[in-house]
């Protein structure tokens, strides 16, 4: 029994040092976004004004967004995924353990072993829901009132991550929680501060054109991805035994949920963006059996070798920072001038090399932003009042589409106005013209 007890804490330890390996072994993609913006508004960049992204004020930037010092070298920022990844794993271990659910571990290591299948060794805003998402859970258990503020809290950060996740989680709320007034308190709280940055700062009207209006009104039909057959099947292949679980358990309440989290993956499909549905569909099987089936053992062992399987035919290794960025970033830095332009060009590429886009104007290389006329004018202004270089990459391409040819008038004005001078890597470089 001794053996057995001591065996018992090496679980957890164990079961993170899965998932990390698993998470090198597959190749890791580090959001950019998360580096990018908090380095521009350390410049001086403000949110919606000059940092154009639909995005709600909470990790990208705002009250929330990680400090300016750990932005230029990506080493913190994936210190940053590992650790959230990992506390993601004990918070769900231990809420498991308060749902006196049978065999946490097993259901530990399902979830780990089917995250990074679909897709989550890609740090994205989900992964910090569903870190929000284990916290929310392991505190849910308690009627202290300052845990509960802080329940509250994680609920509202869940919201302004993603707020199509709302008619979600208000039932997965009153499923397994109850309103008081500390929980509406740390609601309330977590919303106001970052609603209180934006009206500090001056920017409630771009906030309200970019990330309501132009997440309504653009973003769907221009940004839109839809799903392949054959991810259809797989994500319906692996949700058959929870569906059967739930159903046969009479949980109708958590079939619901998961429904309703499929609108996360509108209108670009993406495994990556599904990710809080994996965590709580693993949650709802596990409440719903008296002790794991034997198919949870078999789908640990088959999702566990097409990892593997995964790791050797499709590794991507770093996406965040190549072999190439490296040597390129030496080359921009030798560019006279703090300004340029990036246009389909790695963003990351701009803090490497202590650059900034010119006259405070960063707009994505993304075809839903650049077709947009007034953005197209922005970033025309920004190169006629700076004479600032530009770095083009004429083979970038975003879901099938070139970003030089989406760019519209902005690739004419360059041809027009600048000329050609050297490449630096795949990258041409344009010179105002004299």
């Amino acid at each position: 029994m001794k053996i057995f007890s001591k065996i018992k804490y090496f679980l957890i330890p164990s079961a993170l040092i899965l998932h990390i390996l698993l998470i090198y072994a597959r190749g890791y993609f580090l959001s950019g976004e998360f580096t990018l913006y908090p380095y521009l508004v350390s410049r001086g960049f403000l949110p919606y004004r000059d940092l154009l992204d639909q995005h709600f004020p909470t990790l990208l930037f705002g009250p929330f967004s990680l400090p300016a010092f750990l932005t230029t070298n990506p080493w913190p920022l994936m210190g940053v995924f590992l650790i959230t990844l990992c506390l993601t794993d004990i918070f769900l271990y231990l809420s498991l353990i308060r749902f006196k659910v049978n065999k946490p571990f097993v259901w530990l290591v399902l979830f780990i072993v089917s995250a990074v299948y679909f897709s989550g060794n890609i740090l994205w805003l989900e992964t910090f829901v569903n870190l929000l998402l284990s916290l929310w859970f392991f505190l849910s258990f308690s009627k202290n009132n300052l845990r509960r503020f802080a329940s509250g809290f994680l609920l509202s950060q869940i919201l302004l991550l993603r707020p199509t996740i709302a008619p979600a989680l208000l039932i997965l709320f009153f499923s397994f929680s109850s309103l008081s007034f500390a929980l509406f308190a740390g609601g309330v709280i977590g919303l106001a501060i970052p609603a209180l940055f934006v009206v500090w700062q001056g920017i409630s009207a771009e906030f309200y054109r970019l990330a309501i209006l132009f997440n309504q009104q653009v973003y769907p039909s221009e940004a839109s991805l839809i799903p392949s057959k054959r991810q259809i099947f797989t994500l319906f292949l692996w949700l058959c035994p929870i569906i059967y679980s739930i159903v046969k358990n009479k949980k109708y309440q958590y079939l619901v949920i998961l429904g309703l989290l499929f609108v996360l993956g509108y209108p670009r499909f993406g495994y990556e963006h599904l990710q809080p549905l994996f965590f709580l569909a693993i949650v709802f099987w596990a409440l719903t059996s008296k002790k794991p089936p034997i198919l949870v053992g078999v789908m640990v062992v088959v999702i566990f070798a097409l990892n593997l399987v995964l790791s050797i035919r499709h590794h991507y290794g770093n996406y965040y920072l190549t072999p190439e960025i490296k040597i390129e970033t030496e080359q921009i830095k030798a560019i006279p001038g703090i300004y340029i332009y990036f246009l389909g060009v790695p963003d990351i590429l701009y803090q490497r090399s202590n650059k900034i886009p010119p006259n405070y104007t960063y707009i994505p290389s993304l075809p839903w932003y650049l077709h947009q006329n007034d953005f197209q004018n922005k970033v025309i202004n920004s190169l006629k009042n700076s004479n600032s270089p530009v770095l083009v990459n004429p083979k970038a391409e975003v879901d099938g589409k070139n970003i030089v040819s989406e760019s519209g008038d902005i690739i004419k004005y360059i041809k027009m106005n600048y000329v050609e001078d050297k490449k630096i890597g795949n990258y041409q470089l344009f010179l105002p013209k004299l």
